[in-house]
């Protein structure tokens, strides 16, 4: 896979589905793979090839034990490629832009600013 607008998507939303799954995937994944490559997902710069092999890594570590691993692999013919998430105007996004994860805005009060499964740290509100 390369490097351009849509396999960044891909690695980006791969990752937002580990960290949104951190807690029932690092189990699965394993200690020798997690061990390897999460620190290098979670404090990397993602326009590293570093950083897309540790992808990589984790998404093959994935794939042993859920089909489709972290979402990596692409499906072929009419539709080639996944779709991302619907775009909202409001919400939360990753504190680093090391993911896609996007958490909405809901209802009339805001709610309390969510944390970044991968850094700890407060999701950065966009939108308005």
């Amino acid at each position: 896979m390369g490097d351009g607008a849509t396999a960044r998507r891909m690695y980006e939303d791969a990752v937002e589905y580990l960290c949104r799954n951190i807690d029932a995937l690092r189990p699965l994944i394993g200690p020798e793979a997690w061990e390897a490559s999460f620190a290098v997902v979670r404090d990397g710069d993602p326009r590293t090839v570093a950083w897309r092999n540790a992808v990589r890594a984790l998404h093959h570590a994935a794939a042993a034990e859920i089909p489709g691993g972290l979402g990596l692999t692409s499906t072929m013919g009419v539709g080639d490629w996944p779709s991302g998430p619907t775009e909202q105007s409001v919400g939360w996004v990753c504190p680093t832009d090391r993911c896609a994860r996007v958490d909405l805005r809901g209802g009339a009060t805001a709610p309390e600013t969510p944390t970044c499964a991968l850094t700890g740290r407060s999701m950065r509100l966009v939108g308005g």
